[in-house]
Protein backbone atom coordinates (compact mmCIF):
# COMPACT_ATOMS: atom_id res chain seq x y z
CA UNK A 1 0.00 0.00 0.00
CA UNK A 2 1.04 3.58 -0.71
CA UNK A 3 0.04 6.28 1.79
CA UNK A 4 -0.56 9.75 0.36
CA UNK A 5 -0.47 12.50 3.01
CA UNK A 6 -2.37 15.69 2.10
CA UNK A 7 -2.28 18.54 4.65
CA UNK A 8 -4.72 21.38 4.13
CA UNK A 9 -5.52 24.70 5.76
CA UNK A 10 -8.08 27.14 4.37
CA UNK A 11 -7.73 25.46 0.99
CA UNK A 12 -11.40 25.07 0.09
CA UNK A 13 -10.85 26.78 -3.28
CA UNK A 14 -8.46 24.04 -4.43
CA UNK A 15 -9.14 21.03 -2.21
CA UNK A 16 -11.85 19.41 -4.31
CA UNK A 17 -9.63 19.44 -7.39
CA UNK A 18 -6.87 17.76 -5.39
CA UNK A 19 -9.14 15.12 -3.86
CA UNK A 20 -10.79 14.39 -7.21
CA UNK A 21 -7.35 13.61 -8.63
CA UNK A 22 -6.93 11.04 -5.83
CA UNK A 23 -10.39 9.54 -6.18
CA UNK A 24 -9.67 8.84 -9.84
CA UNK A 25 -6.59 6.76 -9.00
CA UNK A 26 -6.73 2.97 -9.08
CA UNK A 27 -4.62 0.65 -6.95
CA UNK A 28 -3.69 0.01 -3.34
CA UNK A 29 -3.71 3.53 -1.87
CA UNK A 30 -4.75 5.22 1.33
CA UNK A 31 -5.24 8.98 1.36
CA UNK A 32 -4.62 10.72 4.70
CA UNK A 33 -6.30 14.13 4.49
CA UNK A 34 -5.09 16.21 7.43
CA UNK A 35 -6.99 19.29 8.57
CA UNK A 36 -4.48 21.84 9.86
CA UNK A 37 -6.92 24.01 11.85
CA UNK A 38 -8.93 25.22 8.86
CA UNK A 39 -11.67 27.77 9.41
CA UNK A 40 -13.18 27.61 5.92
CA UNK A 41 -15.30 24.92 4.22
CA UNK A 42 -12.35 22.61 3.63
CA UNK A 43 -13.38 20.06 6.30
CA UNK A 44 -16.90 19.92 4.82
CA UNK A 45 -15.45 19.26 1.38
CA UNK A 46 -13.15 16.55 2.71
CA UNK A 47 -16.02 14.87 4.55
CA UNK A 48 -18.03 14.64 1.32
CA UNK A 49 -15.66 12.01 -0.09
CA UNK A 50 -16.95 8.53 0.71
CA UNK A 51 -14.18 6.51 -0.94
CA UNK A 52 -13.05 4.15 1.84
CA UNK A 53 -9.42 4.84 0.95
CA UNK A 54 -9.82 8.34 2.44
CA UNK A 55 -8.91 8.81 6.10
CA UNK A 56 -9.76 12.22 7.55
CA UNK A 57 -7.49 13.41 10.35
CA UNK A 58 -7.00 16.54 12.44
CA UNK A 59 -3.49 17.86 13.00
CA UNK A 60 -2.42 16.37 16.34
CA UNK A 61 0.97 18.07 16.37
CA UNK A 62 2.15 21.67 16.22
CA UNK A 63 0.03 23.87 13.96
CA UNK A 64 1.44 24.21 10.46
CA UNK A 65 2.27 22.08 7.46
CA UNK A 66 5.05 20.22 9.31
CA UNK A 67 2.76 19.17 12.14
CA UNK A 68 0.05 18.14 9.68
CA UNK A 69 2.47 16.02 7.66
CA UNK A 70 3.81 14.45 10.84
CA UNK A 71 0.27 13.58 11.90
CA UNK A 72 -0.28 11.89 8.55
CA UNK A 73 2.95 9.92 8.89
CA UNK A 74 2.02 8.88 12.44
CA UNK A 75 -1.16 7.28 11.08
CA UNK A 76 0.16 5.92 7.77
CA UNK A 77 -0.23 2.19 7.22
CA UNK A 78 1.41 1.89 3.80
CA UNK A 79 4.80 0.45 2.97
CA UNK A 80 5.53 3.68 1.10
CA UNK A 81 4.66 7.30 1.85
CA UNK A 82 4.36 10.28 -0.45
CA UNK A 83 3.03 13.83 -0.01
CA UNK A 84 0.73 16.10 -1.97
CA UNK A 85 -0.28 19.69 -1.24
CA UNK A 86 -3.95 20.63 -1.22
CA UNK A 87 -3.54 23.05 -4.12
CA UNK A 88 -1.86 20.43 -6.32
CA UNK A 89 -3.07 17.28 -8.03
CA UNK A 90 -1.77 13.80 -8.78
CA UNK A 91 -1.60 12.83 -12.44
CA UNK A 92 -3.69 9.86 -13.67
CA UNK A 93 -2.20 6.38 -13.56
CA UNK A 94 0.07 7.04 -10.57
CA UNK A 95 -0.03 3.45 -9.28
CA UNK A 96 1.26 2.04 -12.56
CA UNK A 97 4.13 4.51 -12.42
CA UNK A 98 4.86 3.74 -8.76
CA UNK A 99 4.93 0.00 -9.38
CA UNK A 100 7.50 0.43 -12.14
CA UNK A 101 9.58 2.85 -10.05
CA UNK A 102 9.64 0.48 -7.07
CA UNK A 103 11.30 -2.23 -9.13
CA UNK A 104 14.56 -0.44 -8.31
CA UNK A 105 15.77 -1.15 -4.77
CA UNK A 106 16.06 2.16 -2.90
CA UNK A 107 14.70 3.91 0.18
CA UNK A 108 13.95 7.17 -1.65
CA UNK A 109 12.48 7.36 -5.16
CA UNK A 110 12.10 10.66 -6.99
CA UNK A 111 10.09 11.41 -10.12
CA UNK A 112 9.81 14.25 -12.57
CA UNK A 113 7.62 17.19 -11.63
CA UNK A 114 5.31 19.26 -13.80
CA UNK A 115 4.04 22.72 -13.02
CA UNK A 116 0.79 24.12 -14.36
CA UNK A 117 1.29 27.41 -16.18
CA UNK A 118 -2.11 28.91 -16.95
CA UNK A 119 -3.59 26.57 -19.56
CA UNK A 120 -0.64 24.27 -20.13
CA UNK A 121 1.78 22.07 -18.25
CA UNK A 122 5.50 22.72 -18.31
CA UNK A 123 8.28 20.49 -17.05
CA UNK A 124 9.78 22.14 -13.99
CA UNK A 125 12.23 19.54 -12.70
CA UNK A 126 13.47 16.79 -14.98
CA UNK A 127 16.48 14.53 -14.46
CA UNK A 128 18.04 11.57 -16.18
CA UNK A 129 17.07 8.25 -14.64
CA UNK A 130 19.48 6.55 -12.26
CA UNK A 131 20.74 6.47 -8.69
CA UNK A 132 22.23 9.75 -7.46
CA UNK A 133 24.61 10.21 -4.52
CA UNK A 134 25.59 13.14 -2.33
CA UNK A 135 28.23 14.23 -4.82
CA UNK A 136 25.62 15.00 -7.49
CA UNK A 137 22.00 15.01 -6.38
CA UNK A 138 19.16 15.45 -8.90
CA UNK A 139 17.27 18.72 -9.29
CA UNK A 140 14.52 19.15 -6.68
CA UNK A 141 16.21 16.73 -4.29
CA UNK A 142 14.77 18.82 -1.43
CA UNK A 143 11.10 18.34 -2.35
CA UNK A 144 8.77 15.79 -0.77
CA UNK A 145 5.89 16.13 -3.23
CA UNK A 146 7.92 14.35 -5.93
CA UNK A 147 9.09 11.34 -3.91
CA UNK A 148 8.20 7.97 -2.48
CA UNK A 149 9.74 7.21 0.92
CA UNK A 150 9.99 3.70 2.32
CA UNK A 151 7.86 3.88 5.50
CA UNK A 152 10.19 1.68 7.53
CA UNK A 153 13.12 3.88 6.51
CA UNK A 154 11.49 7.14 7.69
CA UNK A 155 9.79 5.77 10.81
CA UNK A 156 12.13 7.82 13.04
CA UNK A 157 12.25 10.94 10.84
CA UNK A 158 9.74 13.77 11.13
CA UNK A 159 9.33 17.29 9.75
CA UNK A 160 10.77 20.12 11.83
CA UNK A 161 7.68 21.77 13.33
CA UNK A 162 9.63 24.94 14.10
CA UNK A 163 9.94 25.61 10.37
CA UNK A 164 7.15 26.84 8.11
CA UNK A 165 9.43 27.13 5.11
CA UNK A 166 12.24 24.77 4.10
CA UNK A 167 10.85 21.97 6.28
CA UNK A 168 10.76 19.65 3.28
CA UNK A 169 14.45 20.21 2.57
CA UNK A 170 15.33 19.43 6.18
CA UNK A 171 13.28 16.24 6.03
CA UNK A 172 15.11 15.05 2.92
CA UNK A 173 18.47 15.98 4.47
CA UNK A 174 17.65 13.74 7.44
CA UNK A 175 16.87 10.96 4.99
CA UNK A 176 20.11 11.52 3.08
CA UNK A 177 22.07 11.42 6.33
CA UNK A 178 20.78 7.84 6.75
CA UNK A 179 21.17 6.80 3.13
CA UNK A 180 22.93 9.21 0.79
CA UNK A 181 21.20 7.97 -2.35
CA UNK A 182 18.11 8.94 -4.33
CA UNK A 183 16.79 6.84 -7.18
CA UNK A 184 15.31 9.01 -9.92
CA UNK A 185 12.83 7.60 -12.41
CA UNK A 186 11.91 9.46 -15.59
CA UNK A 187 8.15 9.61 -15.01
CA UNK A 188 5.83 12.51 -14.22
CA UNK A 189 4.25 12.35 -10.77
CA UNK A 190 2.24 15.48 -10.02
CA UNK A 191 1.19 18.84 -11.33
CA UNK A 192 1.45 21.88 -9.09
CA UNK A 193 -0.66 24.95 -9.71
CA UNK A 194 -0.12 27.17 -6.68
CA UNK A 195 2.40 29.36 -8.44
CA UNK A 196 -0.36 31.10 -10.34
CA UNK A 197 -3.69 30.41 -8.62
CA UNK A 198 -2.84 30.35 -4.91
CA UNK A 199 -1.18 33.63 -3.92
CA UNK A 200 -1.19 32.58 -0.26
CA UNK A 201 0.80 29.37 -0.73
CA UNK A 202 3.74 29.01 1.65
CA UNK A 203 6.26 29.09 -1.17
CA UNK A 204 4.95 32.51 -2.24
CA UNK A 205 4.42 34.05 1.21
CA UNK A 206 7.77 33.32 2.86
CA UNK A 207 9.48 36.18 4.66
CA UNK A 208 13.11 37.04 5.27
CA UNK A 209 12.65 35.73 8.81
CA UNK A 210 11.53 32.36 7.41
CA UNK A 211 14.68 32.16 5.31
CA UNK A 212 16.90 33.01 8.29
CA UNK A 213 15.26 30.22 10.33
CA UNK A 214 15.83 27.80 7.47
CA UNK A 215 19.49 28.80 7.19
CA UNK A 216 19.98 28.35 10.95
CA UNK A 217 18.42 24.90 10.76
CA UNK A 218 20.77 23.95 7.92
CA UNK A 219 23.81 25.18 9.85
CA UNK A 220 22.76 23.25 12.97
CA UNK A 221 22.31 20.14 10.86
CA UNK A 222 25.74 20.68 9.32
CA UNK A 223 27.35 20.67 12.77
CA UNK A 224 26.16 17.08 13.16
CA UNK A 225 26.70 16.01 9.55
CA UNK A 226 29.79 17.72 8.11
CA UNK A 227 29.78 15.23 5.23
CA UNK A 228 26.72 17.08 3.94
CA UNK A 229 28.61 20.37 3.60
CA UNK A 230 28.61 20.50 -0.18
CA UNK A 231 24.90 19.68 -0.48
CA UNK A 232 23.88 22.31 2.06
CA UNK A 233 26.23 24.98 0.74
CA UNK A 234 24.92 24.63 -2.82
CA UNK A 235 21.30 24.75 -1.64
CA UNK A 236 21.85 27.76 0.64
CA UNK A 237 23.43 29.72 -2.21
CA UNK A 238 20.34 29.05 -4.34
CA UNK A 239 18.00 29.99 -1.49
CA UNK A 240 19.67 33.30 -0.83
CA UNK A 241 20.00 34.18 -4.51
CA UNK A 242 16.23 33.73 -4.87
CA UNK A 243 15.63 35.68 -1.67
CA UNK A 244 17.82 38.56 -2.78
CA UNK A 245 15.98 38.77 -6.07
CA UNK A 246 12.57 38.71 -4.38
CA UNK A 247 13.25 41.23 -1.65
CA UNK A 248 15.25 43.54 -3.89
CA UNK A 249 12.35 43.60 -6.36
CA UNK A 250 9.75 44.22 -3.64
CA UNK A 251 11.75 47.05 -2.08
CA UNK A 252 12.09 48.91 -5.38
CA UNK A 253 8.52 48.44 -6.63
Amino acid sequence: MISVVVPYKNSAKWLRRCLDSLTNQTGDFEFLIVNDHSDDKGPVIAASYTDDRFRLLDNERGAGVSGARNTGMDHARGEWITFLDADDEMLPGAMEIFEEVLETDANIHQLNHRRRLRQRDAMKYSNNGGVYGLDALPDAWWGVWNKLFRAEFVKDIRFDEALQYGEDGMFVLECLAKDGRIHHAEHDLATTRHRFDNPKSLSKSKTGFDLVKQAKAYVAFLDEHPEMCRVIAVEMVKIWERALEKFTTSSTS
